[in-house]
């Protein structure tokens, strides 16, 4: 105790402007104009894609469970719950859509800051930017600067924040979206630094969901989008928050780095200059992300001709991460009792490429993983870490796979980066075929047409509730 009081005074004598009111000056103090045209045209892909994850998971049971608390508890109707036909409160909103478009896995993910960004801040905007009828321009100025610091936020931890057993998407989320919410609530410089401060509060959310292949992950996205909007409304009305809520002694970044492990500096350096959100990944696979280029590799083996009726076994070379998340423990990664044990296995994953050759959300359906083919394939495989995916960690996720066929021969496939990441970018074209894909269930042609179109002159509209409207 006593070390940690001096640290604290050694950071009150040394202290200049904190983080939290670094970024609150950059956002409130940042125009729509400001932003580079290549930013506003690839959050648009983002925007797209969550909706679709959205509306896709809405009549899951865990959706409906949701719906039915929240129906009950009830809420000012001023916020579209989508593809569920009513409004209620913003926060309310905020947590049903963040969940629903978790449920899946399926939504976009961040390499370095280890995160689902888009889910987490865009249902607590766009809950909102309704209620307030802002524009387009104003709501995506909002969403891009929620994203750019919900991002930072994670990458601050170097990738390590996961061995001290913490999900970035429910710890970082809320500063994300406590920010973009404060946007739109048009909260000035000091106002928009409590609601950083208040986000410390509310930061959330274990890796222990996956020990039994739990429900809980998706709420871990609707959680902070739904306390973002509560630390930004409670700024609104001049509740004080930390402004050392980033650096401070006993601040989030310390309190949940693993060993002291983190670089502060990664919040603000080049912050305008360089935006860490254009280096979001849009998912192609409806698993996990350290799952994605490995999923990429079965499908190479698939091309080359690799069968489950040929082959003798597979190796998989991987991060040292990426086998702790997707193969312990064994006997829910081997025999998936529920769709997070399979959409978070290596051996399913790989199997199932080669099995059923798809990776989509049905794929990680109960008919699915209980498929005995799928089993006996992923008897044969196992993974060991290489040296060189775990340094390139987390800046980007190699994945070597070996497959030794019955025949003798040896195939290999090697990626470093899946169909989705920056380097390797889906195009609008294949974006728009996931949302439909993901949607027609639930929304006709003509509806769907509607969004696309409205998401793509977004900058547009003047009043976001014509998207809204097309969603809910």
């Amino acid at each position: 105790m006593q070390a940690l009081s001096k640290k604290m005074a050694e950071y009150v004598n040394t202290m200049g402007t904190p983080i939290a009111e670094q970024l609150a000056n950059f956002a409130v103090n940042r125009r729509f104009e400001d932003i580079p045209t290549e930013i506003v045209e690839k959050v648009k892909h983002y925007i797209l894609d969550v909706t679709g994850c959205i509306v896709r998971a809405s009549k899951e049971k865990q959706s409906q469970a949701v719906i039915n608390v929240f129906k009950e508890q009830g809420g000012n109707p001023t916020a579209s719950v989508f593809a569920s036909g009513f409004k209620t409160s913003p926060a309310n909103a905020a947590f049903i859509n963040g969940t629903m478009g978790h449920i899946y896995d399926y939504d976009d993910d961040h390499r370095e800051g280890t995160m689902h960004p888009s889910v987490s801040v865009f249902p607590a905007v766009f809950a909102l930017a309704e209620k307030q009828r802002v524009t387009g321009k104003e709501f995506m100025r909002a969403f891009i600067l929620g994203l750019e610091v919900m991002i930072r936020t994670g990458e601050a931890f170097l990738g390590k924040t996961y061995y001290q057993g913490f999900h970035p998407t429910g710890t970082c989320g809320v500063f994300g979206a406590a920010l973009g919410s404060a946007l739109i609530l048009k909260l000035n410089s000091q106002q928009t630094t409590w609601a950083l401060g208040l986000s410390g509060s509310f930061a959330a959310g274990t890796l222990e969901w996956a020990t039994e292949g739990s429900w809980q992950k998706p709420i871990q996205a609707g959680e902070p989008a739904m306390s973002g909007v509560l630390c930004a409304s409670l700024a609104q009305q001049n509740f004080v928050g930390a402004r050392t809520i980033f650096d401070g002694p006993v601040g989030f970044v310390r309190a949940y780095s693993y060993q002291d492990t983190y670089d502060l500096g990664r919040l603000t350096e080049n912050l305008g200059v360089k935006w860490e959100m254009k280096d979001t990944s849009i998912k192609v696979h409806a698993c996990c992300r350290f799952a994605g280029p490995i999923a990429d590799c079965a499908m190479k083996l698939f091309d080359q001709g690799v069968r489950a009726d040929n082959v003798d076994s597979i190796l998989a070379k991987v991060s040292n991460w990426a086998i702790t998340a997707l193969t312990q423990p064994a006997e829910r990664k081997y025999r998936p009792k529920t769709h997070v044990d399979a959409q978070f296995s290596l051996p399913y994953v790989i199997a199932l490429c080669i099995v059923r050759h798809r990776t989509g959300v049905d794929e990680f359906k109960e008919e699915v993983y209980r498929d005995p083919a799928i089993h006996a394939l992923a008897d044969k495989i196992t993974a060991e870490v290489d040296p060189a995916a775990e340094a390139a960690y987390p800046k980007f996720y190699p994945s070597t796979l070996v497959a030794r066929l019955k025949d003798g021969r040896t195939v290999e496939a090697h990626v470093d980066y899946p169909k989705g990441d920056p380097e390797n970018p889906v195009s609008w074209r294949d974006l728009t075929h996931k949302f439909h894909q993901l949607t027609e269930i639930y929304f006709d042609q003509d509806r769907r047409g509607k969004i696309v179109d409205a998401v793509q002159k977004l900058e547009k509209i003047d009043d976001i509730a014509e998207l809204a409207d097309l969603l809910r």
